[in-house]
C-alpha cells in the first residue's frame, strides 16, 4: 500500500506539472489506442464529419530499447511495425479492430542459431503480437475489450493469452486511463496472474500540423505475476517501474505522420531494480536489470 501511495502521489505530481505546461489553446483529441500513432490533428474542426466504414494504419518505429508495461525486453535498437483495420459500427454500438504487431532485433539480426533466446530467427524479430478489440463510448469515457496473443518465434511460437480491458476518460485537461490483462493461459502462471497499466497523458496542438504529447505511465503486477516474473525472487505486489515520455509529431499530409519520441523509464521498486529476471534480457543476455533507461526513437504513419 506504500508503493501504492508513493507511486499514484507522483503521478498525480506529474499531471500537475502536465497541467503548469498548458498554453491557452485547444489540445489535440486523444489518440487511438491503438496503434499508438504520432498523428496530428486538426486545431479545430468546423463540423464533426462521419467515421468511414473502414479506417486503417500502418506504423513504423525505430527505437534505441524496447520497453513494455514498464518491462525492459531489449536496451538495443530495434524496428517495430503496426498494422490496424477498423471497422466503424452504426451509431452508438462503437467499433472493431484488428491489430498486428511485430519486434524486430536490429543488433540480433546476424546472431548465431546456438546462441539461445539471442539465437537467429526470422532476421532478428522475436516477437509478434495479434489483438482483436471491441470499442464503445458512453460520454467523455472511451471503453475497450479485446483478446490479445503475444507470440514468440524463439521460443517454439509459444503464446501468452491475455484478455483486456480498459477505459479512457478524455478531456481538454489531464486523459487519465487504464488498461487490465488476465493472462489466463501461459505455461505455469496461477489463475491471478494480473497487471494493471494506469497512464496519465496532454496533448498540445502547437500548430495546424505539429503537435506535443506528454505521457506517464506505470504497471502493477499482482504478487503471483511478481513472483513468476522474477522466478521466485519477488513474493508480492509491485510496480514494474514508472515511464514519462514527450512525443513531437508532424503532419506530412492528411495520411501521413511522422515523429519522434523521448522517454525515461525509472525503477520505483527497490526490490524491482535488483531483482535479476525481472528484465527480460539486455544485449549481452545476461538478464541484466536497470536503475533507469532513457530510450526514444523515430516513426512514421500511413492512416486512411
Amino acid at each position: 500500500m506504500k508503493k501504492l501511495m508513493i507511486t499514484l502521489g507522483a503521478m498525480t505530481a506529474a499531471a500537475v506539472a502536465f497541467t503548469a505546461m498548458a498554453d491557452e489553446k485547444t489540445p489535440a483529441p486523444n489518440e487511438a489506442a491503438k496503434p499508438e500513432t504520432v498523428q496530428a490533428e486538426p486545431a479545430e474542426m468546423e463540423e464533426e464529419e462521419d467515421s468511414p466504414l473502414f479506417e486503417f494504419a500502418l506504423q513504423l518505429d525505430i527505437k534505441s530499447a524496447y520497453v513494455s508495461h514498464c518491462r525492459i525486453f531489449s536496451d538495443a535498437p530495434v524496428a517495430q511495425y503496426d498494422i490496424w483495420g477498423q471497422i466503424n459500427l452504426p451509431e452508438n454500438f462503437g467499433w472493431i479492430g484488428i491489430d498486428i504487431w511485430a519486434n524486430q532485433e536490429l543488433h540480433k539480426k546476424h546472431s548465431s542459431v546456438d546462441y539461445g533466446n539471442g539465437g537467429k530467427r526470422l532476421g532478428g524479430f522475436g516477437e509478434f503480437d495479434y489483438e482483436i478489440v471491441y470499442g464503445n463510448s458512453i460520454g467523455p469515457v472511451n471503453f475497450t475489450a479485446s483478446h490479445l496473443w503475444y507470440t514468440y518465434p524463439r521460443c517454439g511460437w509459444t503464446s501468452q493469452n491475455f484478455w483486456t480491458f480498459g477505459a479512457e476518460y478524455d478531456n481538454e485537461i489531464i486523459v487519465p486511463s487504464f488498461k487490465f490483462y488476465w493472462e489466463y493461459c501461459h505455461g505455469n502462471k496461477p489463475g491471478a496472474a494480473f497487471m494493471i497499466d494506469f497512464a496519465l497523458s496532454r496533448s498540445f496542438q502547437l500548430t495546424e500540423q505539429l503537435s506535443l504529447k506528454l505521457t506517464s505511465k506505470t504497471t502493477l503486477y499482482t504478487s503471483e505475476y511478481s513472483r513468476y516474473l522474477s522466478d521466485g525472487e519477488l513474493d508480492r505486489a509491485a510496480f514494474g517501474g514508472w515511464d514519462n515520455g514527450i512525443a513531437l509529431s508532424y503532419a506530412l499530409t492528411d495520411n501521413i505522420t511522422i515523429g519522434g519520441n523521448l522517454n525515461f523509464l525509472y525503477k520505483l521498486d527497490h526490490s524491482v531494480r535488483h531483482c535479476p529476471g525481472w528484465d527480460s534480457y539486455s544485449v549481452g543476455g545476461d538478464h541484466s536489470t536497470h536503475a533507469g533507461l532513457l530510450y526514444g526513437g523515430v516513426s512514421i504513419c500511413f492512416a486512411f
